[in-house]
């Protein structure tokens, strides 16, 4: 089963950890006296945590979309909905930087997939959560909270890289990138794990209902020490492959034979309704490769509305359990004391398996999926929605998953604790993913150990708390560096303030700097390089910076030196 999971994995940016050989009993990450232990939690909240999976930026309502998300939009309506907060441009690194504050390329994931040979070897480039940063559940479990964490983990998949090992007293978790989002179907390459034993699938499994039964589950009843908990709830949903219920992609239907160019325009519209945009922004025109609706031929109009539908299914599926969650903390007498935060860990995914394929994912494995119009979103299916939908997703953001424009790292963010700062408010200041630790720890009371802990040297985060957001006070998030940074796959950005440094790399771009106002310009259509060399240079020393502090890595540009080949990847695979 080793064997063939591993050959399952080939090809996919979802490899965690090496494959081939069982695990080798390892001591405790973390052994050395606990400086935490005995933190005063009277005043601290509980804290859940939710992240949806390859989620477009105005996907939901708050955030100017069509598909019915009432639990987040109540959420928003209490809280603070940030339209400036970035992550990374794929799942694991954003998950990294979530939990742990610490730049991707200092936290292990440094890359996604098999490293190159230039990166092999280096603690930045581990692949997984490496030894030198501690995780949120971590800090929190050993200052006295009960950690919990549902979903996909895709931080590490041997022993001590695992959530169990990593601070998450309880978990069931996804290893991997991605699987079917039912207990079978092609391609099935799921590995779960519940605490510290891999578990097999009911039948009847759904994974967002599931993830949502398992922290229910854990979060239980109130405790008897009455210590607060933090809980994860990391759901894979909308992730391909797009798997919904009948019902649920029927109800959603009628809605998407409207087509992407109607129902685009209409969240530009809701996102100036609601100020989560500029009121003199200029509409940007379709993506390139996008065509227009009405240019469809009547029975691709139905294909693509069938894929839009079962993914806004997903996303209504999602709120609905979020719904569950948010009943249960209010059924025992616990939702008015916890700090609530929901985000997308990217941007929309713009590929189309089920009509191109992809590179990363082998043909053996797609041959097995049911390709009917009939059997899309069941679990003999395998799709995701493509360009068109993923445009109308990022809507006035250019790009989308895997690209460093805004539509690839700029995300929803929504933070809410009525009882401590009430009202419906919008922030749009800078924000990263590295903010969230800070703030989390500055929320429960907690303070970071610095650069050493329990007998280890760890990574000091690089964010800064957004308490002075929530509370209104209009200081800015006061951070380790002047600048942002971003890099991977050979992309890069920087940002300072309201400019933005970015290089796409081939395929998305031309390699070279380009310089953009997203005060003015969020769609990043006029580039300022040429007209203001003196800040481009500025801005292209801070970047150097960014990656001498971090041990970034830079690699030959070409496509060819960032993606290696499936063989290439069985090669660097055998030689570990």
């Amino acid at each position: 089963m080793a064997l063939l999971r591993c050959v399952l994995l080939l090809g996919l940016l979802v490899v965690v950890g090496s494959c081939g050989s069982p695990d080798k009993p390892m001591a405790p990450l973390f052994t050395g006296a606990n400086p935490l232990a005995g933190t005063d939690l009277s005043q601290a909240p509980n804290i859940l945590l939710i992240v949806a999976d390859d989620m477009g930026y105005t996907d939901v309502g708050a955030f100017g979309g069509e598909i019915p998300t009432p639990n987040i939009d109540a959420l928003a309506a209490q809280g603070v909905s940030f339209t400036n907060f970035h992550v990374s441009t794929v799942c694991a690194p954003t998950r990294a930087m979530l939990l742990t504050g610490v730049d991707n390329h200092r936290s292990g994931m440094g890359t996604m997939g098999i490293p190159l040979p230039e990166q092999r070897d280096q603690p930045g480039y581990s692949n997984r959560l490496n030894d030198q940063v501690v995780s949120i559940g971590r800090l929190l479990g050993d200052a006295g909270y009960h950690t919990y964490m549902a979903g996909k983990w895709h931080l590490g998949s041997n022993e001590r890289q695992r959530p169990a090992d990593r601070g998450f007293q309880r978990s069931f978790a996804l290893l991997e990138a991605t699987a079917s989002h039912y207990a079978s179907g092609p391609p099935y390459i799921g590995t779960y794990f519940l605490d510290h034993e891999e578990v097999e699938l009911p039948d009847d499994f759904y994974s967002t209902d599931y993830y949502t039964d398992k922290l229910i589950e854990f979060i239980g009843e109130p405790t008897a020490d009455e210590q607060p908990f933090f809980a994860y709830a990391a759901y894979t949903a909308p992730h391909a492959p797009l798997h919904a219920s009948p019902e649920g992609i029927a109800r959603h239907q009628p809605t998407y034979r409207q087509g992407w160019d109607i129902l685009r325009r209409q969240r530009f519209d809701q996102l100036k309704a609601r100020g989560l945009i500029n009121k003199d922004l200029e509409y940007p025109p379709r993506a390139e490769g996008v065509p227009a609706w009405d240019s469809l031929p009547p029975a691709q109009q139905r294909t693509e509305a069938r894929k839009m539908a079962v993914y806004a299914a997903m996303i209504d599926n999602m709120d609905v359990n979020i719904g569950r969650l948010l009943q249960h903390l209010r059924v025992t007498n616990r939702l008015d004391n916890t700090l609530v935060l929901f985000m997308s860990d990217n941007g929309p995914d713009a590929s189309d398996i089920a009509s191109s394929g992809a590179w990363w994912l082998p043909k053996a494995l797609m041959s097995l999926a049911d390709k009917s119009y009939q059997a899309m979103g069941t679990a003999d299916s395998y799709v995701s929605y493509g360009l068109p939908w993923a445009n109308m997703g990022s809507t006035h953001l250019a790009g989308h998953k895997g690209t460093g424009t805004e539509g690839g790292i700029r995300a929803p963010l929504i933070v809410s604790w009525p009882q401590r700062y009430a009202g419906a408010r919008i922030s749009h200041t800078l924000t990263t993913v590295v903010d969230i630790v800070p703030t989390l720890l500055n929320v429960a009371g907690v303070e970071h150990p610095g650069d050493r802990y329990r007998g280890r040297p760890i990574e000091v985060p690089d964010g800064g708390s957004l308490l002075p957001l929530l509370q209104g006070s209009g200081q800015e998030v006061a951070r380790t560096a002047a600048a942002v940074g971003y890099e991977l796959y050979g992309g890069r950005a920087l940002f300072m303030g309201d400019w933005k440094l970015l290089a796409q790399r081939p395929r998305h771009g031309t390699g070279e700097w380009e310089l953009y106002n997203l005060a003015n310009d969020p769609s990043e259509r006029d580039d300022l390089a040429a007209q203001m060399p003196k800040r481009l240079a500025a801005m292209e020393n801070a970047f150097q910076d960014y990656v001498n502090r971090n041990g970034v890595i830079m690699l030959p540009r070409g496509e060819e030196a960032q993606r290696p080949s499936i063989w290439g990847i069985i090669k660097a695979m055998w030689a570990s």
